[in-house]
């Protein structure tokens, strides 16, 4: 009876929210990502990473993240296959978006951190807890946004990078911005290559069969017909081949290639008080994994969805506003010399979300949605949340029920796939509060989640191994932040710092989740002197459990590790040149973030970056 009442509210809100006209607001047309990630999550923290801070980073996109937030990443080896653990969860239940869609694997449920062309975009938004209502399936964690601006009227703008570095690593990016009254466009494209064959400290042998290369293009256009209507595509290509760094000298050489291409195309209508954003998206993904090098022998799969989605934004008054939205996804896939046979699944989605301004500085918002499919049952999911923002202090709470579903591998995968799995579902809540005081800032979270129907892989009586949901799991956890700066003459000083703890407990056994380290420490100091800069910068991980049943023997060691970067800005008439140089892990720590998978020592990176 409530989805009959639920889909009668949302299409009432629809058709009077079109027709509205005489209201007193005016709604900003939408199109980059990150202004509405902001209208949509006022009880929710945002992470907001520039283009100034992706530029100017070398290395993968874990690198970047592992550095600039509280996210922990496990890596196969240094540049292979990344998975996060995002506030203390699996690598499932955390969300990627591009542009605003959803670009986890259909196959794995997740996203490979070290196969993302980071450098494309614009901004980066890391949003901390459950989105499920707003992103779908897997916003349990956190969600993580990856946006394209684009700019009208803007004079064409270049920036070109060349970095070389240890183990014969080079790369290459070139990004080109500009637009006329009625036309944006964005074109960028980027390769990396590395030979990752550095020396495991103290064990006399290199990184055996690590070496890594990879290819990426992008291009966006927007036009606007008239001031209600812009139309906008976004289209992107990532080339990849990965070899599998080898745990001894004596194992078979394999390697993993990956092939993605998206396309995007929104249409934006907005009158004074309405905005509507009709999107339509095609993604595929492919992988073939080679095990037995040097000979063609592979295996593989891939998977092709399309996505319609109706985003409604309505101002009713100036402190009353709603929102609305409609979703259709169909993904096909199948496996090349494995057994995951062809598969196509259908899901339809609905939502509608409103928030009310009490006042200047406090108001609450709420969300509902639910979701129908031919592979699982629906849930029904909620969020709810406040706010209050003064000068100097700003508190969020945010309530909300999450969920994340089987994966095609899941699902199908011949034999283990299980049809009669259930999502994963979780209850969760969050307190954030923000102090600001002149230059001084401090951000504490406290969360705490609920999480049932975990989704597991465990070996069967007949000899192979199942999909089943399993576990339970409580996460309790608190992240914090501060930011320091201080301005003097031509000087510049910066000190910044992250922590995050998580207690991951599976409810059955009472232990730790598996790569989900407890404590997680990272700090950075940044002086600068007119055109030149110097930031050292720590990172500290604490011990990782790799076994269910929390084996000390099979823990890997807690490690820190010392960054230390150097930036010479060299400004001529008609171009800005600027020359970096990274030192990584300075103190050459042994490391790792997989059993008997070392990771690099001591190396640097040289970066030359020019914008004309």
């Amino acid at each position: 009876m409530y989805k009959k009442t639920f889909f009668l509210i949302a299409t009432c809100f629809l058709v009077f929210a079109a027709n509205a006209q005489n209201t007193s607001t005016q709604l900003d047309e939408i199109i980059i990502e990150k202004n509405k990630i902001s209208t949509l999550s006022k009880s929710q923290k945002l992470i907001v990473l520039n283009d100034s801070l992706i530029n100017h980073s070398v290395g993968t996109f874990t690198d970047f993240l592992q550095k600039n937030t509280t996210i922990y990443f496990k890596e196969n080896g240094y540049g292979m296959v990344s998975s996060p653990a995002f506030r203390g969860t699996t690598a499932q239940q955390t969300s990627v978006l591009w542009n605003g869609v959803k670009i986890n694997s259909a196959l794995l449920g997740q996203s490979d951190f070290n196969a993302t062309a980071f450098k494309n975009f614009d901004n980066i938004v890391i949003k901390p807890g459950g989105g499920s209502v707003l992103y779908g399936s897997g916003a349990v964690g956190g969600t993580i946004h990856l946006n394209n601006e684009l700019h009208f009227t803007q004079k064409l703008k270049n920036e070109l990078q060349f970095n070389y570095g240890s183990f014969n690593t080079k790369g290459l990016h070139y990004k080109a911005t500009t637009g006329t009254t009625n036309w944006a466009f964005n074109v960028h494209f980027g390769f990396n290559k590395s030979a990752n064959d550095f020396e495991w400290i103290g064990k006399n042998r290199k990184n055996l069969n690590g070496a890594y290369y990879n290819t990426n293009f992008g291009f966006e256009t927007a036009y606007k017909i008239n001031k209600k209507n812009t139309f906008t595509f976004y289209s992107s290509t990532y080339n990849d081949d990965r070899h599998f760094a080898l745990v001894t000298p004596f194992q078979t050489k394999t390697k993993y290639q990956n092939n993605n291409y998206r396309n995007l195309l929104k249409w934006n209508f907005k009158n004074e008080n309405f905005l509507n954003i009709f999107s339509a998206a095609s993604i595929y993904e492919s992988y073939l994994f080679y095990d037995k090098l040097p000979s063609e022998s592979n295996s593989g799969g891939k998977a092709s969805t399309f996505l319609i989605k109706n985003e409604s934004y309505y101002n009713a008054t100036n402190s009353l506003k709603f929102s609305s939205k409609l979703e259709y996804q169909q993904t096909k896939g199948n496996g090349k010399n494995s057994n995951l046979p062809y598969a196509n699944q259908h899901i339809f989605a609905t939502s509608l979300l409103g928030s009310y301004q009490i006042s200047n500085c406090f108001g609450f918002e709420t969300g509902l949605k639910t979701e129908f499919t031919n592979a699982y049952s629906n849930p029904f999911l909620y969020s709810g949340g406040i706010y209050f923002n003064s000068k100097n202090y700003q508190l969020k709470i945010n309530t909300s029920k999450n969920y994340r579903i089987p994966t095609f591998n899941d699902l199908y995968w011949q034999p283990g796939g299980n049809l009669n799995l259930k999502p994963e579902t979780s209850f969760q809540i969050d307190i954030n509060q923000n102090f600001n005081y002149k230059a001084i800032t401090f951000n504490a979270s406290t969360y705490y989640i609920s999480l049932k129907d975990m989704i597991r892989w465990i070996p069967t009586a007949s000899g192979f191994w199942e999909a089943n949901n399993t576990d339970a799991v409580t996460i309790k956890g608190a992240e914090f932040y501060f930011n320091i700066q201080k301005k003097w003459l031509h000087n510049y000083l910066q000190f910044s710092g992250n922590y995050a703890h998580n207690q991951s407990t599976n409810k059955k056994t009472n232990t730790q989740l598996t790569y989900t380290p407890k404590n997680k420490f990272s700090t950075q100091v940044l002086y600068g002197y007119k055109n030149f800069s110097v930031s050292p910068s720590f990172m500290f991980v604490g011990k990782i459990y790799t076994t269910t049943s929390n084996s000390q023997e099979s823990a890997l060691a807690s490690y820190g590790i010392v960054d230390i970067d150097f930036q010479q800005k060299i400004p001529t008439k008609k171009l800005s040149l600027y020359i970096n140089l990274k030192l990584k892990n300075v103190t050459n720590t042994t490391y790792t973030t997989m059993p008997e998978q070392q990771m690099p020592g001591r190396n640097f990176n040289i970066q030359i970056v020019t914008k004309f």
